[in-house]
């Protein structure tokens, strides 16, 4: 054979192993994928999860599937509600596919894009983590890896999704389910509140009074912003706010082992929050100013308290006004965006 011949006989084979490699690599990420409010940064992506818009339906699919749980029952929206803001629509903590009762609130999922970890005691250091968890809790969704996956095998329509959103040739995976539920969940944006309004030109946006609670908020008397901080009103960090004298559920210290960590919780975001009540990690509070109230007198004393837990001494009026400039963080219109609904699920 001629050197010439050899080289041409050489290209087509690597042409071929090429096309064939490339029929089962993820679909090429689109370009800004995500809408984001003025003023919000773009979320970051993980490099092993890239976006698109096929990925994105699929999550969506995946999230209100009630064949992730063992007896088909319950869905990741059954505790995350649309209407509650992706919280659970006014329970202290949820109930499971198997009728268990859980111990922690269920969270909003606004703007976990931007979180850096997730659950109540930080166990999760990114959503794709975090989705998987649900699934495997007995006392939640109640499934395993293996037969989530096999339940799925089993729909055309699902074969079908995971190789538009992963790529031709794509098998579903247990690890590929979170990682759609994860890219579903980076979409849940909100940033049309009347507060987001304000800062970005509106003066009219904000009562006279809610615009008192936020100079309130954001001031040395409270310290409200040193923990609730940032465009997602959170620091992503831990702190013991004094709930109780004995806490029950020991917090971060679960994940750290640590001591020092007992009664520490992640800082919740505010947006949205007149959307999400009960409050704190086990839904203590019904309402906004029993949470002030909370701080006003300085916590209970606990041993583990945070430093910025102290009594604030605030009076009646500036309660009103702090409550003011939290209900003024809700953007009502997130409730109601169509690609965030329930799909139509084929059989």
């Amino acid at each position: 054979m001629s050197f010439f011949v050899k080289i041409i006989a050489l290209a087509t084979v690597t042409l071929f192993l090429a096309s064939c490699q490339q029929s089962t690599t993820e679909p090429q990420a689109q370009q800004n994928p995500l809408v984001v409010p003025a003023g919000f940064p773009q979320p970051v992506i993980p490099l092993d999860n890239p976006i698109n818009s096929a990925k994105i339906e699929l999550g969506r699919d995946l999230f209100y599937e009630t064949r992730l749980s063992f007896n088909n029952t319950i869905s990741c929206s059954s505790c995350h509600s649309l209407t509650a803001s992706f919280s659970d629509s006014g329970k202290s903590v949820s109930t499971g596919a198997n009728g268990q009762v859980g111990t922690r609130n269920a969270p909003g999922l606004m703007n976990v894009a931007y979180d850096t970890n997730f659950f109540w005691d930080g166990r999760a250091s990114s959503l794709e983590i975090q989705a998987g968890f649900p699934i495997l809790n007995p006392i939640e969704m109640g499934s395993d890896s293996n037969a989530v996956v096999v339940v799925l095998n089993k729909v055309q329509y699902y074969r079908d999704q995971f190789a538009k959103a992963f790529g031709e040739g794509s098998q579903i995976t247990f690890t590929r389910i979170r990682q759609a539920i994860a890219t579903f969940e980076r979409t849940l944006i909100s940033g049309g509140s009347p507060y987001d309004r304000f800062v970005n030109g509106d003066s009219s946006a904000l009562s006279t009074s809610a615009q008192r609670g936020l100079t309130l908020f954001n001031s040395s008397r409270t310290n409200c912003s040193k923990c609730h901080s940032g465009i997602n009103f959170t620091d992503n960090a831990y702190h013991s706010t004094a709930l109780t004298e004995v806490y029950s559920d020991e917090g971060r210290e679960d994940v750290t082992h640590n001591p020092d960590d007992n009664g520490k919780f992640r800082t919740p975001s505010l947006r949205n929050v007149t959307l999400t009540p009960p409050y704190m990690h086990d839904g203590t509070f019904l309402d906004l100013l029993s949470i002030i109230n909370n701080y006003n007198v300085g916590g209970r004393q606990t041993a583990t308290q945070d430093s910025l837990v102290h009594p604030l001494n605030l009076i009646p009026s500036e309660w009103n006004e702090l409550v003011d400039f939290l209900k003024s963080l809700t953007d009502t219109n997130f409730t109601k965006r169509s690609d965030f609904t329930k799909p139509n699920i084929p059989n």
